[in-house]
């Protein structure tokens, strides 16, 4: 009877070691949600979502564009994507913005370039929407 006891005690503790309840864990947060705009004159805003970590949102190449941030710790000012690209003189303005959060860090930046050209050489894909 004992043996039979000890057995049963025996097997009760080995049981509950290897089950444990599952415990239910948050959703880890985006890296990045952020409000991505471009407004070219005479013509209207256009804006968008992005989320990094993992990418998302509305961003027609939202991978591109987060990789493009990840680079610049989501300081999109010190983007230089192409600092060399041969861009034409061609005056039509582009005002860009982007705002939001990056890795709980407040993000609010914008520029006006001369034209389209610009805007890519300096920003990539982050832009281009």
């Amino acid at each position: 009877m004992i043996r039979v006891l000890g057995t049963v005690a025996v097997c009760g503790i080995v049981m509950l070691g290897m089950s444990s309840p599952a415990v239910a864990t948050r959703p880890k947060a985006p890296k990045a949600q952020l409000k991505v705009g471009i407004a070219v004159k005479g013509g209207s805003p256009t804006t968008v979502r992005l989320q990094c970590g993992p990418a998302g949102g509305t961003h027609p190449d939202a991978r591109a564009a987060c990789q493009l941030l990840e680079k610049v710790d989501g300081h999109p000012e010190r983007l230089n994507v192409s600092p060399d690209a041969a861009c034409t003189r061609e005056l039509q303005p582009q005002a860009v913005a982007i705002s939001g959060r990056w890795d709980g860090k407040k993000v609010r930046w914008g520029k006006v370039f001369d034209n389209a050209c610009l805007v890519k050489a300096a920003t990539g894909e982050v832009f281009t929407l």
